[in-house]
């Protein structure tokens, strides 16, 4: 006889200060994405046969009492856990891990001549304002 899952099976957990429930299976990063919580991702796509493994590393999450940030796309919440998303530590790791991907991209060809140019400040800052990659492309290099 099937088993009937029931509310019994979810997981409760705290998800930046919100209690919050997991369903049966689910990351931490499908319950965030299910609430409205935004969290950065490259490996995860919810696509038949496609599954995250974490090693892009930009779904990174503070676990309240871990000493090592977690994956959200692969990780799965556990009863009574503490998760935040939007941290200083887990924000300059997903920051780290972008500006890291940049900074590996080729150089893109060099735009038409205009001969009336703006006028730049003095020079790029960023890896990704070098790459012409404009920071709202990015979302975890904008700061709130």
């Amino acid at each position: 006889m099937e088993r009937v899952k029931t509310m019994s099976d979810t997981v409760s957990f705290t998800l930046d200060g919100v209690d919050v429930d997991a369903k049966p299976g689910e990351t931490i990063w499908q319950v965030a994405q299910r609430l409205g919580t935004e969290i950065p991702h490259l490996c995860y796509s919810p696509a038949p046969d496609y599954r995250p493994d974490g090693n892009c590393r930009a779904c990174m999450v503070e676990i309240e009492g871990e000493r090592v940030l977690a994956a959200s796309c692969i990780r799965k919440p556990a009863a009574g856990m503490k998760v935040r998303t939007a941290s200083e530590r887990a924000r300059a790791s997903r920051r780290m891990v972008f500006e890291l991907l940049v900074a590996d991209q080729p150089e893109f060809a060099a735009p038409p001549r205009i001969e009336h140019r703006r006028s730049r400040p003095a020079g790029p800052t960023a890896v990704h304002e070098r790459r012409r990659i404009p920071a709202a492309a990015l979302p975890c290099l904008v700061r709130a």
